[in-house]
């Protein structure tokens, strides 16, 4: 009785070789749906950006661990005010376990001035490894908590940037006029427009209408007769409302202002600004209601300009959602408004900045390829072999914006980076097929044959240079650490790229190669 023993066959690397082979064989026998296919890969690979299923950003600072608070109080309220509702704030920070440490800035600067009715807390949370929930995530959450408990302030969560600093705003524009009023008018709209934008968030025009403010017209002939001069009216309207600090006080080595002004009872209405007294020429006392008339308007919180033109700042957050593709429907909602002619609009934050950053790497990339070709056209003294060389750039594009889809990873200036990687990495799987082929040729193989050996015996050393490199983007790719998701792109733009380019390219090169082969034959015999 014999011993038998049953063999399960293994794919060995040659027999992996040889389906490439016979796969490549087919193909040359059916060009045109091999062709076509391919073609149909690439358009739909493109298509999915175009349709929206990848986003796109400028740049994900990812999960930094901290975060920015910020209250703002009524218009009127004074910094003690803001200050003691701070206080409440700070205080119900500190009950958050998640929460390591606070530190708070009242009266917040803003544009040049400070703002006594704001103010900014920044705040820093556990490490990544200590918590279930994202910075971002948490953020949110704290706003909501804090909006329960804090009626008196608008309550806002501001995410840090990638250097550092609060990111104020990704969505961002400028909105420019001659007119005050159109520009307020068409911020307006624009706002009520964008509030409808799945992902906008914190929506916030930098220049508010309706501030109260009294204003004072002074009549010349009556201050001639009267004998006050306008240096006069405006030093008794600074002294009473900003102060004097002329008088110092001494205490052994140290001086302090004191600051003369009136009382807040006496300049909180339009009657005690009417009864403001002015000492004339004379010595005499006159009332400002004698000289000037004083009436009580209102105005826009403050005046910006941009290139010298009144303009207005909207600015806003972005939530669950990449912040290109909130910027293209701000655009597209923008561009179905009706606005006055005179109004014109300047995009800005990560919306500028990801159309400068995508133009200057498209314009690189495009370099880079010029440069490639040319400098394989001095190797090979030829313009025919380079040009299939380079085809292996788009085959790679396929695996790229697939694998983006795959991982709902968005298209950014480091993805992009990847992609300009690339055009170096997987111009080398062309170089090792095409250099096969042109030894092959030169001792006198058909045609056909040499395609079919440079597609099975190079497949293995394509395989490994690109089993290497992914192995070594996995980590990079997979990782979730704190700030690892700007990375993440990177990670996957090779790993997808390197793939798809290592098996089409053994089939799509040849394929071409021979077509070209063919091509110049044809040309040669006429």
């Amino acid at each position: 009785m014999g011993n038998s023993k049953s063999s399960t066959p293994i794919l060995s690397l040659d027999a992996f070789g040889l389906k490439m082979r016979n796969l490549l064989k087919w193909s040359l026998n059916h060009k045109l749906i091999t062709l076509g296919a391919t073609t149909l890969l690439f358009i739909s690979s493109i298509s999915l950006l175009a349709v929206g299923m990848i986003g796109t950003e400028f740049i994900d600072a990812g999960d930094r661990g901290e975060f920015y608070v910020r209250l703002k109080m009524p218009k009127d309220a004074t910094i003690e005010q803001t200050n003691f509702i701070t206080l409440q704030a700070e205080e119900l920070l500190k009950g958050q376990p998640l929460i390591t440490s606070l530190f708070t800035s009242v009266g917040v600067e803003e544009n040049g001035s400070i703002e006594s009715n704001q103010a900014e807390i920044n705040v820093k949370i556990v490490d990544y490894d200590k918590r279930n929930v994202s910075d971002k995530e948490y953020a949110r959450q704290i706003k909501l908590f804090l909006q329960q408990h804090i009626v008196e302030a608008e309550v806002t969560t501001v995410p840090v940037s990638l250097f550092g600093g609060s990111d104020d705003a990704p969505i961002e524009m400028y909105i420019m006029g001659d007119n005050m009023d159109e520009i307020l008018s068409a911020s307006s709209l624009i706002v009520d427009n964008l509030k409808k934008i799945p992902g906008i968030s914190d929506l916030k025009i930098s220049v508010e209408a309706g501030s109260p403010e009294i204003a004072v017209t002074l009549n010349r002939e009556k201050m001639a007769r009267l004998g006050i001069s306008q240096l006069a009216v405006g030093e008794a309207l600074n002294y009473a409302f900003t102060g004097n600090t002329d008088i110092k006080y001494r205490d052994d080595n140290r001086e302090y202002d004191i600051n003369i002004r009136l009382d807040r009872f006496d300049r909180k209405s339009k009657s005690d600004i009417e009864n403001l007294t002015i000492i004339n020429n004379d010595g005499a006392e006159i009332k400002l209601k004698q000289i000037a008339s004083i009436s009580e308007s209102e105005s826009p919180s403050r005046l910006e300009r941009y290139n010298r033109i009144s303009s207005v700042t909207i600015s806003s957050m972005v939530v669950g959602r990449p912040s290109g593709d909130v910027g293209d429907d701000v655009m597209t909602t923008i561009e179905g408004l009706d606005l006055p002619d005179s109004i014109q609009i300047k995009y800005a934050g990560d919306m500028e900045n990801q159309e400068e950053g995508f133009g200057d790497l498209g314009t690189v990339m495009l370099i880079s390829l010029i440069l490639v070709y040319l400098l394989m056209v001095l190797l090979y003294n030829s313009y025919t072999h380079p040009f299939v060389i380079i085809l292996s750039i788009p085959l790679a594009i396929i695996g790229v914006f697939f694998t983006l889809g795959l991982t709902m990873t968005p298209l950014g200036i480091i993805t992009m980076l990847g992609i300009l990687i690339l055009i170096g990495l997987v111009s080398r799987n062309g170089i090792l097929v095409v250099d096969f082929i042109n030894q092959q040729l030169e001792q006198g193989v058909t045609i056909k044959e040499a395609l079919l050996e440079a597609t099975s015996r190079r497949f293995r050393p394509i395989l490994l240079t690109t089993i290497s490199t992914v192995v070594g983007m996995i980590p990079i790719a997979i990782a979730h650490g704190a700030g690892a998701e700007w990375k993440n792109g990177l990670g996957w733009v090779l790993i997808g790229g390197l793939i798809c380019s290592m098996f089409l390219s053994l089939v799509i090169i040849p394929l071409v190669y021979y077509l070209f082969y063919r091509l110049r034959e044809r040309l040669t015999n006429q």
